[in-house]
C-alpha cells in the first residue's frame, strides 16, 4: 500500500479539489484505494455521527464505501480544542498513526487528505509534517499560486520532507501570473528536483459563490426567491447613475450586485440586466415593486445591516474560502484536474 498525503502551504489551496482528481485517476485506472482525513475540523452530523464535512463529500463523491467513524481520527470540535490548549491530549498521535496504518491495509493506495498547512495541528501534537514523516508517505503539495514569494513555502516545505517524495500541484494559475511563472519559476523548482504534477488554472466558476454561502457568511437574510444554489462569479457595486449602471451590469457574466437598499433604480436595472442576487446594505427593504420582479425573475435578495463599503470588504475575501461541492463547481473540478493533472508524471510519483 501506497500512502499520499495531500496538503498544502496554506489553507484554502485546493485540497479537495486535487484529492477528487488523484481518486478518479486512479478509479479510471483501477487501481484500488481508499481515503481518510486523519484529523477534521469541519464537524457536522450525518445519521447522528459527527463527521469531516469536506471528508463526507470526498468519500461520498469519489463512490468510496468507507464508513463514517472511520473517515477520520481526530475530529476538532470545541471540546477537543479545549483539551488540546490544555496539553490534555495525550495519545491522539499514536491513535491517529494506527488509524492511518489500519486503513493503508485496504487498497493498493490510501489518500490522506491534509487540514490547513503542512504544519496545522503542530499545538496538538499532531502536524501533518509528523504524520507525513511518521508514515513515511509521499506528499503532494497543493499550492495556489499568488505569485513567486510562495516558492520560499515551497523549498521550506521540502527542506522539512527531506527524505519524503514530494510532488506539486500548482493551483488557480491566473492568466497575469502564468507568465513569470512559465519563464522563470516552473524551470527553477525542476532544477530543484520538484516533480510538478499538475498546472491548474484560474477558473471562474470554481471561484464563484453560491447565494446560501452568501447568505451564511454574510449573516444575511434572505427575501424572494429561495434559489439559493444560483453561483455568483463577479461582485458589482451600484453606486453610479442608472445609465452607467446598466452598461456596467451588462458587461458581467453571472454577477450580483452590492447596492444601498434605498436605490431602488439601481436593483431594478440589475434585475432587468440579469443579476443573480442582489445584496441590499444599510438595512433597508426594497419596494413593493422590487419584490415581485426579483420574484418574477428569480432574483435572490439578501438584506444587510452593514454599509456598502463594509459588505464589498467581506464579500472580497470570501472567494478564496468558497468549497466546491455544488454539483456545477464539482463537475467542472473533475474536468480540470482531467485536463491538467500531468497524468504520466502521477503515474510515475505514485510508482
Amino acid at each position: 500500500m501506497k500512502i499520499v498525503y495531500i496538503t498544502s502551504i496554506a489553507g484554502f489551496a485546493g485540497k479537495t479539489l486535487t484529492t477528487l482528481g488523484i481518486g478518479t485517476f486512479l478509479k479510471e485506472r483501477g487501481i484500488t484505494f481508499t481515503y481518510r482525513k486523519p484529523l477534521a475540523n469541519r464537524p457536522v452530523f450525518q445519521n447522528d455521527i459527527i463527521v469531516d464535512d469536506d471528508a463526507y463529500f470526498v468519500a461520498q463523491t469519489l463512490g468510496l464505501d468507507v464508513p463514517l467513524e472511520e473517515l477520520s481520527s481526530l475530529i476538532l470540535t470545541q471540546d477537543v480544542l479545549v483539551q488540546g490548549f490544555k496539553g490534555e491530549l495525550e495519545g491522539a498521535f499514536a491513535k491517529i498513526l494506527t488509524h492511518c496504518q489500519k486503513a493503508a491495509q485496504q487498497g493498493e493506495v490510501l489518500l490522506l487528505g491534509g487540514y490547513g498547512s503542512l504544519y496545522t495541528g503542530a499545538f496538538l501534537g499532531v502536524s501533518g509534517l509528523a504524520l507525513a514523516k511518521s508514515l513515511g508517505a509521499k506528499v503532494v503539495l497543493v499550492v495556489r499560486y499568488q505569485g513567486e514569494y510562495v516558492i520560499d513555502y515551497i523549498l521550506k516545505a521540502q527542506e522539512d520532507l527531506e527524505g519524503l517524495s514530494v510532488g506539486v500541484i500548482f493551483n488557480d494559475l491566473t492568466e497575469p501570473l502564468s507568465y513569470n511563472y512559465r519563464d522563470l519559476v516552473r524551470p527553477y523548482l525542476d532544477r530543484k528536483g520538484l516533480k510538478i504534477l499538475g498546472e491548474i488554472p484560474h477558473d471562474p466558476l470554481l471561484a464563484a459563490v453560491s447565494v446560501k454561502e452568501l447568505k451564511e457568511y454574510l449573516g444575511a437574510k434572505l427575501l424572494g426567491s429561495l434559489r439559493e444554489d444560483r453561483l455568483v462569479e463577479h461582485f458589482l457595486i451600484g453606486g453610479m447613475q442608472v445609465d452607467k449602471a446598466i452598461q456596467y451590469f451588462r458587461r458581467a457574466p453571472n454577477f450580483g450586485v452590492i447596492v444601498g437598499g434605498d436605490r431602488s433604480d439601481i436593483q431594478l436595472a440589475a434585475i432587468e440586466t440579469g443579476a443573480v442576487c442582489l445584496l441590499l446594505t444599510g438595512g433597508f427593504y426594497p419596494n413593493e415593486i422590487i419584490l415581485a420582479r426579483a420574484e418574477e425573475a428569480g432574483v435572490p435578495i439578501l438584506i444587510l445591516d452593514d454599509d456598502t463599503y463594509s459588505v464589498a470588504r467581506k464579500v472580497e475575501r470570501l472567494p478564496i474560502q468558497t468549497r466546491i461541492r455544488h454539483p456545477r463547481k464539482t463537475a467542472r473540478a473533475l474536468e480540470l484536474t482531467r485536463k491538467h493533472l500531468n497524468y504520466d508524471l502521477l503515474q510515475e510519483f505514485l510508482s
